[in-house]
Formats: C-alpha cells, sequence, structure tokens
C-alpha cells in the first residue's frame, strides 16, 4: 500500500535540510544564523514541509490511513510559527538597522505581502471554477476581494498585513522603544484574545471568515517573540551563547514535554471542545498556553542548533524564494488533484504548487517592484 511509503517524504525532507550543512569551527558561532539568507532558506523548508502537514491532514480527515504521516498532522504549527518569529524579527531588526525605516514602511512591507495575495486568490478562484467549483453569484464579491477567503490557507496574509499595520502604528506613534515593544505585545494579545473569542466559521463552506479558528491565533506570539529577540538581541545572544550546552539540552527537553502536553490537551479537549451554549473559551486558553509553549521552544531549539550549524544549499535557496507563493496556492492542488493513490498524490501536489510557484513569483516581483517605482517616484516629487 502506498502509505508503507510515506517514510520516502520524510527521508526527502531530511536530505532537503541536511545537504551542505556545515558545522562551524569550536568555539566560534555562526553570526549569521538569524540574516535574511539563512531564514529565507529555512522558511523555504517551512513551506514544503508545511504542505506535508496540510496533505497528511487531507488524508487524515478522509478517514484514512495516513501511517506514518500521522506526525506531520498537528505538527504544522511548528513551521507557521517560524514564519511569524521571523517576520518579528525582521520587522525590529530594520527598524533598529535602518535610518528612517518606518517611513517608507507601507509602500514597501504591504505591497509585498498583498501582490502575493490577490494574484494567488486570483489564480486559486479560477483554478477552482475551472475544476469544477460552481461559484453562486452571492459568493463572488467577498472571494475576489479576500473579505471571505476561498482559500482559507491564505489566512496567514491576512493576518501579516494587519500585525505589519500594527507596527507601524505603535513604533511610529511611540519614541520609547521599550515601551513601544509593551504596547505592541498588548496588541498582539488582544489580536489573539479576539480571534479565539469569535470561535469557529459555521457559516461559510470555506472556513472562510476572518479571524475565525484556532489557525488565526495559535502562532501569532511568535511574532511578538520575534520583535523581542530583535530588542534584545546581544543580550540574548550572549547568554545562549554562554550557557549553550545547557541551554540546548533544557529546551530539547522543554520541546518533548511541550509536545505530549500539546498532544494530550488536542486530544481530550482541544480547540474544538465545543457546543451550543458551552463555547469552550476554557478549553481554548488551556489548549493554546501548552502549544504556544511547545511552538516557542521548537522556534528556540532551531535558534540554537543554528548558532553552531549552517544550513543552506541552492534547493534551499530557490524554495526559500517562492516560500510564499507556494504556501498561499498548494491548496489548490490539495483540493482538486485528481490523483488517488496517496503516495502519487502528494507527488503531483508537490510538483504542481512547485511548478506554479516559479511564474507566480515572477510575476509577484515584477508588479511590487513597479509599485516601488511609483511610490518613489511620487515621494521625490
Amino acid at each position: 500500500m502506498a502509505k508503507e511509503y510515506f517514510f520516502i517524504f520524510y527521508s526527502a525532507l531530511a536530505v532537503l535540510l541536511l545537504t551542505g550543512v556545515r558545522p562551524t569551527a569550536k568555539g566560534l558561532w555562526h553570526e549569521e544564523a538569524l540574516s535574511l539568507k539563512s531564514s529565507k532558506a529555512l522558511l523555504g523548508f517551512c513551506a514544503v514541509a508545511i504542505m506535508l502537514h496540510h496533505m497528511s491532514q487531507t488524508i487524515y480527515f478522509a478517514n484514512e490511513d495516513p501511517g506514518i504521516l500521522i506526525f506531520m498532522v498537528d505538527i504544522g504549527v511548528c513551521f507557521v510559527g517560524l514564519f511569524f518569529f521571523f517576520s518579528g524579527y525582521g520587522l525590529y531588526s530594520s527598524l533598529r538597522d535602518k535610518p528612517d525605516y518606518l517611513k517608507g514602511f507601507l509602500l514597501h512591507r504591504l505591497p509585498a505581502v498583498l501582490i502575493p495575495f490577490y494574484l494567488c486568490n486570483f489564480v486559486f478562484i479560477a483554478g477552482s471554477c475551472l475544476w469544477g467549483y460552481q461559484m453562486k453569484a452571492q459568493e463572488i464579491l467577498p472571494y475576489l476581494t479576500g473579505v471571505v477567503l476561498m482559500n482559507n490557507q491564505m489566512w496567514y496574509v491576512v493576518e501579516i498585513f494587519f500585525l505589519y499595520l500594527l507596527f507601524w502604528l505603535v513604533f511610529g506613534f511611540i519614541r520609547n522603544r521599550d515601551a513601544a515593544c509593551l504596547v505592541y505585545g498588548v496588541c498582539v494579545v488582544l489580536m489573539i484574545a479576539f480571534s479565539l473569542y469569535l470561535g469557529h466559521d459555521t457559516t461559510t463552506p470555506t472556513q472562510g471568515l476572518w479571524f475565525h479558528g484556532e489557525w488565526w491565533y495559535n502562532t501569532t506570539f511568535l511574532m511578538f517573540v520575534g520583535v523581542l529577540f530583535a530588542r534584545w538581541e546581544k543580550q540574548i545572544l550572549g547568554f545562549i551563547r554562554k550557557f549553550y550546552g545547557i541551554s540546548l539540552i533544557v529546551s530539547v527537553l522543554l520541546v518533548a514535554f511541550f509536545y505530549s502536553r500539546t498532544m494530550y490537551m488536542l486530544q481530550t479537549t482541544g480547540y474544538w471542545y465545543e457546543w451550543p451554549g458551552h463555547p469552550g473559551y476554557r478549553e481554548k486558553w488551556q489548549t493554546l498556553a501548552v502549544q504556544t509553549a511547545f511552538v516557542f521552544f521548537v522556534v528556540l531549539t532551531v535558534i540554537l542548533v543554528t548558532q553552531k550549524i549552517r544550513l543552506g544549499n541552492k534547493v534551499l535557496d530557490f524554495l526559500g524564494s517562492i516560500a510564499l507563493e507556494l504556501y498561499l496556492i498548494h491548496n489548490l492542488f490539495l483540493l482538486y488533484m485528481p490523483v488517488k493513490n496517496r503516495f502519487g498524490y502528494i507527488l503531483a501536489c508537490y510538483a504542481a504548487a512547485i511548478v506554479l510557484a516559479v511564474p507566480l513569483h515572477r510575476i509577484d516581483r515584477k508588479l511590487i517592484g513597479f509599485v516601488g517605482r511609483i511610490g518613489t517616484k511620487r515621494r521625490a516629487v
């Protein structure tokens, strides 16, 4: 049966990640571990890992046996957490290192996520219709504008848009950086609480209402963690390098502990422990607490490991360049790929998503560059 060969996908991910690995010399550190180049390569790996997570869920929720891929069903939060962490880290490190960073912020940051969002959204809608989806008249405008997500895996861009905008507002108006960090953290927590109390979307066929569902908030806090890490980067790196061995051991042990607690909560109560008259808020907060700790220590462990090991190869660099498009478009093939054999289904989804993500990325770059040039000319005038 196909599931007997699913271990091949784990092997492929391991080869992808470990090819080109180089340990640093004794007594030295990988000083570029958090650089844009290194983080994009790592996020390229995260993108294909998230795809495997979603394909494992597709198999599992179809009441089929995912075999060894059962581990991937609930592990996608770790990879999304890394996306959020590096987004927060990138925001604050750019603010810290680039003069007048916030002046051109809206022009450069927002088109970089909105243009891929709307291009991929249009392609997803067109592809769905070509594959037989019959769109109702009342769905056209909400889906095209993204006010309701036809592809609910696009939630990440909607949320990151608001988190970017919030960063610009808070750090633009509050000059004291420590105070701004505190206010930003409070706002992030309020966003999490707002989404949690909205509950799940039971009114649209795609579960596409904004901020409805635990995937909208169970990794959001890592955005704030990334901001804090960049704010006190020298102090944090100094501490973990001074106590590197014990820090790594403790972090790995806490990953194992909070993974077991997270799985227990997901299997016994979790985010869906709700019924009429019982929205399950307490259970949601309990699950969120242990899952956030789990994701936090996974991210910390990754940071610790990359302090001594250089990750990166040409394939990771390539995947990193198209990571956002892969993230946004692969659900089209998860839903409509006409392959019955699940092993072949996974291969076909990977191949089709990568082939489509490449031209989408090229179009995105051209459109983003065009918008940037227009904005630059207007500022010059």
